[in-house]
């Protein structure tokens, strides 16, 4: 019998560095984990969903300041995507996507090396994106038995919250599977805000089904 549903934990960790002007830096370490599921709603077509929850940890570095802060993390992702087979090794994955991201932060200080302190106000920030795209995946089977699938993908999407505006990102991506219950997938991500802002990213997961 076919599965339908796929349900398990999910865990992600990432690692941020923001060089806000030339005499400031922010760098980051944060994860985020919850519950996951996957259904498939028929013939190639699946609802991936998660509701996760973390924080951060954090350091600042200014030219006169520096110290640390944490924050909270919630965020729901919802996805909805179909699968096309372009002949025996090649498949088409368009992808629909909501994603709402809530981080606080508390009260916090920085100081300087003569003991000077100053006290900043925590806030809360928010984030719902809607996007479109797809990825374009051609497998490649080894004589040693691995499945090698390179893939390429592109989104265009929507901000709104407190981030609002249109963004887009491009993505080129290996995963590497032994076509059974395991698979290992790496990916290097570029992404533009309509402000011009740039971000580059690099992606690595594990999967395992039992």
């Amino acid at each position: 019998m076919q599965d339908i549903a796929l349900i398990g934990p999910s865990f992600h960790f990432d690692r941020m560095t923001d060089p806000t002007d030339a005499d400031a830096e922010l760098t980051g370490n944060g994860w985020l984990a919850g519950p996951y599921a996957s259904f498939e709603l028929g013939s190639g077509v699946f609802h991936d969903t998660s509701l996760l929850y973390g924080g951060s940890w954090n350091d600042v570095d200014t030219e006169h300041f520096g110290d640390s802060f944490d924050t909270r993390r919630v965020m729901w992702d919802s996805k909805l995507q179909g699968q096309w087979q372009l002949g025996d090794a090649t498949v088409l994955t368009p992808v629909l996507r909501a994603v709402l991201l809530s981080e606080t932060v508390d009260d916090y200080s920085v100081s300087n090396g003569d003991g000077t302190q100053v006290d900043l106000k925590g806030f809360a920030q928010e984030q719902l994106r809607f996007s479109v795209g797809a990825e374009l995946e051609r497998a490649c089977l080894l004589e040693s038995g691995l499945l090698l699938t390179p893939g390429l993908g592109g989104t265009a999407g929507f901000a709104a919250s407190d981030n609002i505006g249109a963004f887009g990102t491009v993505s080129a991506g290996l995963n590497i599977s032994n076509d059974l219950n395991w698979d290992f997938d790496f990916s290097l991500l570029y992404g533009i805000e309509s402000e011009g802002e740039q971000t580059v990213g690099a992606k690595e997961g594990a999967h395992v089904r039992f």
